[in-house]
């Protein structure tokens, strides 16, 4: 199968969306969730955050690009503008907004331990930055499900895409959620787990 040169535009912005939505921004995520007691935490998370940007900064571009070449202007306003294209914008935006604060966020000290909740410890900005991540992510999931739905309407190729891609699609999104609601819940347990084990060794050493 032939494609044109629009539809190899396309097909290059949902690769590279596929990557940041189904990997590499849920890997940053789950990180951040489960290893913010390891030192190398902030460097992996940070990392893959700027792969992310990568990814988002060429894939926004290569849409473009390709909406550009079928002769629809950006698709961004006007009649032909839809909700992909809206959510890809707002990625965008969101995305950058996000980074800078985490960086921020990182270097911001904790309000300190207090009760074993949910959202210990953070800082007001974390939780900030925690929620736009999330945000983000599900727009960029959002972003995924809406382009192979726009890709089955728009295909200059006629094509749609494959079951194979879609259940795979389904089966990560399924994975990510399901790994981040598992850590939320066990943070609490996590953290008192360590209080409890650095208060037994104060307690040694004031013993010894």
């Amino acid at each position: 199968m032939s494609l044109d040169f629009h539809d190899k535009m396309i097909v290059a912005h949902a690769v590279l969306a596929g990557l940041a939505a189904l990997i590499t921004a849920p890997a940053a995520i789950l990180i951040g969730r489960y290893f913010r007691s390891r030192r190398w935490w902030f460097k992996a998370h940070l990392f893959l955050q700027i792969i992310t940007a990568i990814f988002v900064i060429t894939l926004f571009a290569v849409g473009l690009l390709a909406v550009a070449s079928g002769g629809n202007g950006n698709q961004l306003t006007g009649p032909k503008k839809d909700p992909h294209h809206d959510i890809g914008l707002a990625i965008a935006v969101l995305f950058f907004l996000q980074f800078v604060l985490g960086i921020v966020a990182h270097f911001t000290h904790s309000a300190g331990a207090g009760t074993y909740t949910l959202t210990t410890p953070k800082s007001p900005l974390r939780h900030v930055h925690v929620g736009m991540g999330l945000v983000v992510t599900a727009l960029l999931y959002a972003g995924v499900k809406t382009g192979m739905d726009e890709w089955n309407n728009v295909s200059d190729a006629k094509t749609l895409v494959p079951k194979g891609v879609e259940v795979v699609y389904w089966v990560l999104f399924a994975l990510a959620v399901a790994a981040y609601v598992f850590g939320w819940i066990l943070e609490p347990i996590r953290a008192a787990s360590r209080e409890s084990s650095a208060v037994g060794s104060r307690e040694k050493v004031d013993k010894a």
